[in-house]
C-alpha cells in the first residue's frame, strides 16, 4: 500500500509545558512506529508554542525511544544554517541510527519580502464558503492563498532576523550541492586540493529531501538532483497540482533513477465525525494566531472555543478548513486516497494538532487501521 508517515510540530498544549510536549513528541513516535508508519518527522519553528525549534536535537531524543521507524526533519531551514554544519548534525544522527535517517531541507529565505510584496497587491475581495472551493476528483483545490492575511508584523522581522546569520542570504542550491558532496566524499572548496572528509557522515546511508510549496525552486531542483521530494498540500492546496508536476517534469536521475513523491495533509479522525469535528475547533485559534503573524499560541481546550469563534474563524480561513482531512477514519481515509490518485503519490505525510496528545494518538491509529484495509501496496523507498 501507499505509505503513510507523520510530520509532528511538537505542539505544546493550552497548560502544558515543552517538556511534556517533547515526551509527547517519543510518544507519538512509539505508536507510530507500532501502527505502522514508514516516517516520523520533526518540523522547524521558532519563537513560538512548539517544541521543535531544535530538530536534530529532538529527532536524537525520538531515535532513542523507537528502534525501527525512519526519523528526520520536515524541513531544516538552510537559510538559517551553514550547509556544513547542517551535514555535521545529521550525519552523526545517520551514524549513530543507520538506515533510520531523513534529512528533510527547506527553503524559507525571501518569505519576509513575500509578505511584504503581498500587502502592497489589491486584496481578495470575496469570502468563499468552505464548500464553494474548487474541487477535483475529490481534492479541494482552492485559489492560491493571499499572503495579505500574513501580517508584515514587527515579530516576523525580528524573529527571522535573530536567527539568521548576518550578510546575504546563502544560495538554497549551492547548500543543497554541499551537503550532498559532503556525504559522498567529495567536498572540495576553492583553494583545496583534496576533499574535506565529513565526520562522521560521510558514506553514511543519510537520505536527503527536498520539500516545497509551489512549482519553483524547490521542486525543479529536487528534479534536477535526482531527490525525493515533499509536496506540502497542507500548506499550499492551491499550488499542489502544478508543483507535483513541477517536480516530476524536471527529474533527471541522480541520487534515485526515479522521482519519489510524497504529499502532506492535515488530518484529524476520531471514531464519529462529530467527536473528530469537535476537536477540530483547537485548531481555529491556533492558525488564526500564526496567520496574523503573532506566532503560533499554545493549543488552546476545543471546549474552551466558543461557537461564535467557530464560525468567525472558519470564514477567515475557510480554505484551510476545507483542505483539513477531519471525520472518522473512513472520511479521512478515502480523501488521503482522493490525494494520493490525484498526485500520483508515492507516500503521504500526515500533521495533526489536538488539545489532548491522546486524541492526536489516537487519531493516527484509527487512519493507519483503516487505510491499510483500503489501499494498494507501493513500492517503499529506503
Amino acid at each position: 500500500m501507499t505509505e503513510l508517515g507523520i510530520l509532528d510540530l511538537v505542539p505544546i498544549r493550552a497548560g502544558g509545558t515543552a517538556r511534556e510536549a517533547l515526551e509527547n513528541a517519543a510518544d507519538l513516535a512509539r505508536s507510530a512506529e507500532q501502527s505502522g508508519y514508514r516516517r516520523y518527522w520533526l518540523a522547524e519553528h521558532h519563537f513560538a508554542s512548539l517544541a521543535s525549534s531544535a530538530p536534530a536535537v529532538v529527532a536524537a531524543h525520538v531515535l532513542s525511544a523507537t528502534s525501527t521507524i525512519r526519523v528526520g526533519a520536515g524541513a531544516v531551514q538552510l537559510s538559517q544554517r551553514v550547509a556544513a554544519r547542517v551535514a555535521e548534525e545529521w550525519g552523526t544522527l545517520a551514524t549513530l541510527h543507520p538506515g533510520r535517517v531523513d534529512l528533510g531541507l527547506g527553503r524559507s529565505s525571501g518569505r519576509a519580502d513575500q509578505y511584504r510584496e503581498a500587502l502592497t497587491r489589491t486584496p481578495t475581495p470575496a469570502v468563499v464558503p468552505v464548500a464553494d472551493h474548487p474541487v477535483v476528483d475529490g481534492v479541494v483545490l482552492p485559489k492560491p492563498r493571499d499572503l495579505r492575511e500574513l501580517v508584515d508584523s514587527a515579530r516576523i522581522k525580528t524573529g527571522l532576523a535573530v536567527i539568521t546569520p548576518p550578510g546575504d542570504v546563502p544560495d538554497y542550491a549551492t547548500q543543497v550541492r554541499e551537503i550532498l558532496a559532503l556525504l559522498a566524499g567529495r567536498f572540495t572548496p576553492e583553494g583545496l586540493d583534496s576533499p574535506l572528509h565529513l565526520t562522521p557522515g560521510e558514506g553514511s546511508d543519510l537520505l536527503p529531501w527536498i520539500l516545497g510549496n509551489s512549482p519553483g525552486a524547490s521542486a525543479q531542483l529536487a528534479g534536477r538532483l535526482g531527490l525525493p521530494f515533499v509536496a506540502n498540500y497542507h500548506l499550499a492546496p492551491g499550488h499542489t497540482v502544478q508543483t507535483v508536476a513541477a517536480y516530476r517534469e524536471a527529474f533527471e536521475p541522480g541520487v534515485l533513477d526515479t522521482p519519489y513523491l510524497v504529499v502532506s495533509a492535515d488530518v484529524l479522525a476520531a471514531e464519529s465525525s462529530g467527536d473528530a469535528h469537535r476537536l477540530a475547533r483547537s485548531f481555529l485559534p491556533w492558525l488564526d494566531s500564526v496567520s496574523r503573524g503573532v506566532g503560533a499560541i499554545e493549543i488552546p481546550d476545543a471546549d474552551d472555543v466558543a461557537a461564535s469563534e467557530v464560525e468567525r474563524l472558519t470564514a477567515r480561513h475557510s480554505a484551510r478548513v476545507a483542505t483539513r482531512f477531519v471525520g472518522d477514519p473512513d472520511d479521512v481515509v478515502g480523501r488521503l486516497a482522493a490525494l494520493a490518485a490525484l498526485t500520483e503519490a508515492d507516500e503521504l505525510i500526515l500533521t495533526t494538532l489536538t488539545h489532548r496528545h491522546d486524541d492526536r494518538v489516537r487519531s493516527h491509529r484509527l487512519i493507519a487501521d483503516a487505510w491499510r484495509d483500503r489501499t494498494p501496496k507501493a513500492e517503499k523507498i529506503r
